[in-house]
């Protein structure tokens, strides 16, 4: 039986430029993104990765419904229908369920969580 891993290292990640190039509307700074994946392909119906993002804000709505957990940094998340706000911190999670428009302000200068994405839904 293969051991369970218990801790991983942050893995390298892939610079893909503006948080607008995964269709999210910037609406402060210059947030720029990094990804790593960790399982599966974006387009898969089940995949895991690493997401990272620099200060800034920006709406985007969810293409899939995705489970999160902060690895690294602070972000405000608002969901865009209901103006509820969630201040999250290194090891805080969250589930947000897909067509969620959503409000990010990155508050420190680097973002960094793991997720979970289901696209099919």
């Amino acid at each position: 039986m293969k051991p369970l891993l218990l801790k991983q290292a942050l893995p390298e990640l892939l610079h893909i430029g503006s948080v607008s190039n995964l269709g999210a509307t910037v609406v402060a700074g210059e947030p720029e993104v990094g990804v790593a994946m960790i399982f599966g392909e974006p387009s898969d119906n089940l995949n895991c990765g690493v997401f990272s993002c620099t200060r800034g804000a920006f709406v985007m709505e969810y293409p899939f419904a995705e489970h999160a957990t902060v690895w690294e940094g602070t972000a405000t998340l608002t969901n865009e229908n209901t103006g509820e706000s969630v201040h999250y911190q290194a090891g805080d999670s969250w589930f947000v369920e897909k067509g969620t428009p959503v409000r990010w302000e990155i508050t420190s200068d680097r973002f960094v969580k793991h997720y979970l994405a289901i696209v099919e839904g």
